[in-house]
């Protein structure tokens, strides 16, 4: 993980000079909406000795965050959907879009990228292989965008470097109107309509050039569709980020990161998970393990489509770790997949406050031989928009 390098804007200033919501199905605002410019001090010339703007340092990278979540009528919300959308529009000629996603059925993204690649944006889309069937927007990408710039993987499976699927759920954009550059949006969300009545979430990053790279070249490799079975790709970016691309089938970094934690009064972890079966028992042990250290350990665990883990569940109950199930609810279930840490570690006696979200479901598989990717971010602004988002998560899963 990445040293914290230099403080970011606050999720809240970062929703909206990316155009993002912060939860619900109120539409983001216009990511063209900017603060104007003093015209006045457009006027005036810096001295002959001033500082140019390349003497500057790289403003530090700014994060958004977009949740959808479960009202009192059991309505679908489309906020990760149309923050998506917003994006994509705000995307100027002569940049590019590049897409990696599991399933695609809805077209109102999907008339968005065609209209992107009509004003000149350099549009392409890599899909797990089975996302070709019955309601999928591939005919219509296809149509818009042209053969070459969709691909489905097929190597071998439906993945396109590991043999399990390709599941990621990466949007990236090199620059946006209003001026930022390097966007990875990072999504637990399909865009299928399915996913419109589940929880999950989103983090919108920019100006980190170095972890735009890194899924780029991450991009490029499922693109080419070249079985790799040991990926493991790995990479800091210039903020507090770090990020893991899977397959990984040696060691595993939800354990590697609960080991590290140093338990004290005040140490707490929080999970959201969709699937956490018995393949991955041994983050479960870990868990349990920080819970009987002192940490405060609590977890929402999805138990619909596919059932939590009986031996998870018992080495998690058996710690005392709080665990509540989210069957289907009201036509909601959860889908989101991310952890929390507000603790210490072995550097010292300081709180570390991280997320860890993406694609990557607590199974084996997600490990071990599916395309997926796990995000790490240090900051106490999107800390608290997640921690936000778990509480109302496990009163969701509380209320039938």
């Amino acid at each position: 993980m990445a040293p914290r390098r230099a403080p970011a804007l606050t999720a809240t200033a970062a929703l909206l000079a990316l155009g993002c919501s912060g939860g619900g199905g109120d539409p983001p605002p216009d990511p063209d909406a900017a603060d104007a410019t003093d015209a006045a001090a457009l006027d005036d010339a810096p001295p002959p000795d001033a500082p140019t703007a390349l003497d500057a340092p790289a403003a530090a990278p700014t994060f958004a965050t977009v949740f959808s979540r479960r009202d009192a009528a059991n309505g679908r919300d489309t906020a990760i959907e149309d923050a998506l959308v917003r994006l994509i529009d705000a995307t100027p000629a002569g940049a590019e879009i590049r897409v990696a996603l599991y399933t695609f059925t809805r077209s109102p993204p999907s008339a968005a990228l065609v209209r992107a690649a009509a004003r000149g944006v350099d549009v392409a889309i890599v899909l797990d292989g089975g996302a070709d069937g019955v309601g999928s927007e591939v005919p219509a990408l296809i149509a818009g965008l042209g053969a070459a710039a969709v691909h489905l993987c097929d190597a071998p499976g439906s993945a396109c470097v590991g043999s399990g699927i390709m599941h990621h759920k990466t949007f990236l954009f090199s620059a946006l109107t209003d001026g930022r550059r390097d966007v990875v949006a990072q999504a637990s969300h399909n865009l299928t309509t399915t996913q419109l009545t589940m929880h999950n979430n989103a983090v919108i990053v920019a100006g980190d050039a170095t972890l735009y790279a890194a899924y780029r070249r991450t991009w490029d490799d499922l693109f080419a569709d070249v079985e790799i079975p040991a990926y493991d790709r790995r990479a800091d970016g210039d903020g507090p980020t770090h990020v893991q691309f899977f397959p990984r089938p040696t060691g595993d970094p939800v354990i590697e990161a609960l080991a590290a934690v140093r338990c004290d009064p005040t140490a707490r972890i929080r999970v959201a998970m969709a699937y956490f079966t018995d393949g991955r028992r041994g983050v479960a042990s870990e868990l349990a393990a920080r819970a009987r250290d002192g940490c405060d350990v609590r977890v929402v665990a999805g138990d619909a489509e596919i059932p939590l883990g009986a031996v998870v569940a018992s080495t998690l109950t058996g710690a005392g770790v709080e665990l509540t199930r989210y069957p289907d609810r009201g036509g909601w279930s959860l889908h989101s997949k991310y952890m929390l840490i507000d603790a210490p570690d072995a550097a010292g006696p300081a709180h570390h406050r991280r997320v860890y979200t993406g694609s990557h479901n607590w199974t084996d598989a997600a490990r071990a031989i599916n395309d997926e990717t796990l995000l790490t971010i240090e900051d106490d602004a999107v800390f608290a928009a997640y921690l936000a988002d778990w509480d109302h998560v496990r009163t969701a899963a509380a209320t039938p």
